[in-house]
């Protein structure tokens, strides 16, 4: 990739599906590649691993592992439907996701950062965290979160695309 990219931050939730479209909507504008990163969320057990719950981790593990995968190619899909170059990138676990997200679009000389963003009240990111706010204050390039009103599911990628049309 030798134009700087656009990195694109998703979850896969319904929040990033706005974020995603406006992700490949700049990167066509600018003849940008687009970069997308996706990480993993397993749960943990506090304290530990408990007896018995070992394989049930690791079932969960792999489940995060292959709807991360599933995430990465419905985003690549869209975006090369749309005539965009994208570079998928499954983010590991052992490092915080606002930390992972701003080391790659360093790595990786970004043009620019695209996150959704829940539009949790001030008590629910208390509760929940925000990784679109540790992400403006942590990042060296632009940050642009999309915040969307809309809550839906998207069945596929070409029903995510053409939202875009």
């Amino acid at each position: 990739m030798s134009a700087k990219p656009i990195l694109l931050a998703t979850d896969g939730s319904p929040s990033a599906a706005e974020a995603t479209l406006q992700a490949v909507e700049l990167a066509k504008a600018l003849e940008a590649p687009l970069v997308v990163i996706s990480i993993d969320h397993p749960p943990s057990l506090v304290g530990g691993a408990y007896y018995g719950y070992g394989e049930l981790l690791v079932e969960i593990r792999e489940a995060e592992h292959h709807r991360i995968e599933s995430v990465l190619d419905q985003v690549c899909a869209v975006a090369s439907e749309a005539g965009v170059e994208c570079e998928p990138v499954h983010g590991g676990e052992d490092v915080q996701v606002p930390d992972q997200i701003c080391r790659l679009a360093a790595a990786r000389k970004a043009r620019m950062i695209v996150i959704g963003a829940h539009g949790w009240n001030p008590v629910q990111r208390v509760f929940h965290g925000s990784v679109s706010t540790a992400v403006v204050h942590e990042a060296r390039c632009p940050v642009l979160v999309v915040r969307t009103g809309s809550v839906r599911e998207f069945a596929s990628a070409a029903e995510l695309s053409a939202l875009s049309a």
